[in-house]
């Protein structure tokens, strides 16, 4: 790539006046070409950029590699573009790691870093933990989605949040066997149903559903049923409001660019579910307080939204309905999406490889049976589970990117420098599938590589599904726990099978699902 920082103030002046007056003449006959417009700013905007970053250099460490680009990083966008358009967003990112672990370049007028690296990774999660908040375009992005919640929340806010319902996961992230049965249930009846039609059908659509009404249940005590209503609108929502705070986060400043035409309304859809859910919640606890009964302290953990109304915010005041329904929806994306992710793609991976899911089946009926239902000691127990579901984790994360905003300047292990006010973006999609970590296999899926030989070479910051560090998800052991069991339930009853041909796209806004669904073939399983 040629040096542009080279280029003198009175160069650049002169080609965003040449283009102003192509602009200004193409006005005047009436042919005004916005594009022209944009692609003066852009240039000014770029080299400007370049040789500021030329001119001030870092004062420590190393400067970071380049992504390589031309015409101004117009290639680059277009590939973007492209690749999301295809459903390759995710394969084309973890394509620009074939130029190196850690990368820099300029983003609308951002200095954006790649660090794709288990060491900078770590510095970035636990190390050096406090230089690296969510940051202002992150709150801006998913404010109106999730408000002031945790998952949006940095500081006091996001600390007290987090303390509080640490207790509520670490007592309930077992009890999921019972907490699942009424909807388990359901999905046997859709599941038979389906097979008596002779059809295949999308089931990642139906673990959608099952995780929001199980998610619900555990941290609302109250089940939307989702699993009644395939097209309900707290579900449509739901999702519609996530890919627009996906697309907002990706242009920073300029979020107002987003279509989001119906974003109101679909919020709206979602508070006339949770607001009255609060509310009832609200009214009665102040019930309960006036009649000063026992039951009090017995309920009053019974599920999350209990657990906060018990509580106080990192000001010592009770929270408001408001908050309470930030809160609600910020646990529900974490405790339904991650779930659904883990699912889907493990039904994939099973369903395409029969002989590993038919070594989970044994396994389940030594440690289980074949009708019984798991307690907490046999999932224990299930060791060739646990590494099934790593390896689907690791292929296929949850949360397949994340961004941060750098507070003050940084240098990496790998000494690079990051400049103050970068945004700061891993991903453990990218990293979980490389060969210099993981081996020329790093793209199969292959659980044995979690036994215990095999696992000893993993070493940390390798493999984080569930983040690390501070804000590692508190609800990791409660996906286990639920994705455990109800595989259990499903393989003694089921076999299943991917569709011919079929290959699912992943893809992310905020979590991972594939953009076309998962179709699979289910049968009753006979020996």
């Amino acid at each position: 790539m040629p040096q542009v920082t080279s280029i003198s103030t009175s160069t650049v002046t002169n080609i965003f006046t040449l283009l102003r007056q192509r602009q200004r003449d193409l006005v005047k006959r009436g042919k005004s070409n916005p594009a022209m417009t944009m692609l003066a700013l852009t240039a000014v905007l770029y080299f400007w950029l370049e040789r500021m970053r030329a001119k001030k250099g870092p004062p420590r460490g190393k400067a970071i590699p380049r992504l390589k680009s031309k015409f101004f990083m117009m290639d680059v966008a277009y590939n973007y573009v492209k690749a999301r358009a295809d459903g390759d967003e995710l394969k084309w990112v973890q394509g620009l790691s074939k130029q190196g672990l850690t990368l820099t370049t300029e983003v609308i007028g951002h200095c954006l870093i790649l660090a794709f690296e288990p060491s900078s990774v770590q510095h970035i999660l636990v190390k050096n933990f406090e230089n690296y908040p969510k940051g202002p375009a992150f709150h801006k992005a998913f404010f109106p989605f999730m408000g002031t919640g945790i998952f949006n929340a940095d500081g006091a806010a996001w600390k007290n949040q987090r303390a509080l319902a640490r207790p509520h996961f670490q007592v309930t992230e077992y009890k999921g066997a019972a907490h699942i049965e009424t909807q388990i249930n359901q999905v046997f009846a859709i599941l038979d149903q389906t097979i008596a039609a002779g059809q295949a059908f999308d089931i990642q659509d139906l673990w959608s559903r099952y995780t929001i009404d199980t998610a619900t249940g555990f941290l609302f005590g109250d089940c939307v049923n989702a699993l009644d209503v395939p097209q309900q609108d707290f579900v449509s929502a739901f999702n519609y409001t996530q890919k627009v705070c996906g697309w907002k986060i990706r242009l920073c400043d300029y979020q107002g660019l987003v279509p989001a035409k119906e974003f109101p309304q679909k919020v709206k859809d979602m508070d006339a579910v949770l607001l009255p859910i609060v509310d009832a919640a609200i009214a009665k606890q102040i019930k309960r307080h006036a009649e000063a009964s026992g039951e009090d302290d017995e309920h009053k953990h019974d599920n999350l939204l209990q657990h906060f109304l018990n509580s106080v915010d990192e000001h010592g005041k009770p929270f408001d309905r408001v908050y309470l329904r930030d809160m609600l929806m910020n646990f529900l994306l974490a405790g339904r999406d991650t779930t659904t992710n883990l699912l889907t793609f493990m039904c994939y991976n099973l369903g395409s490889h029969p002989e590993v899911m038919e070594r989970v089946r044994q396994e389940v009926f030594n440690v289980v049976g074949r009708d019984c239902k798991p307690d907490h000691e046999d999932i224990k127990k299930l060791k060739f589970m646990k590494q099934v579901i790593n390896e689907t984790l690791r292929l296929y994360p949850a949360v397949p990117f994340n961004i941060k905003t750098c507070l003050e300047d940084d240098v990496l292990p790998n000494g690079y420098f990051i400049p103050k006010g970068s945004l700061v973006v891993h991903s453990s999609y990218v990293t979980h599938r490389m060969k210099e970590y993981w081996g020329e296999d790093a793209e199969e899926f292959d659980p044995d590589r979690w036994g215990p030989e095999r696992v000893k070479m993993v070493r940390p910051f390798m493999f984080f599904p569930f983040h690390a560090g501070p804000r590692i998800c508190l609800g990791q052991n409660f996906a286990y726990n639920q994705a455990m069991n109800t595989l259990t339930r499903l393989l003694q009853r089921y076999s299943w099978k991917v569709v011919d041909g079929f290959e699912p796209k992943p893809e992310s806004d905020i979590t991972m699902y594939s953009r076309n669904g998962l179709q699979v073939i289910f049968e009753k399983y006979q020996d």
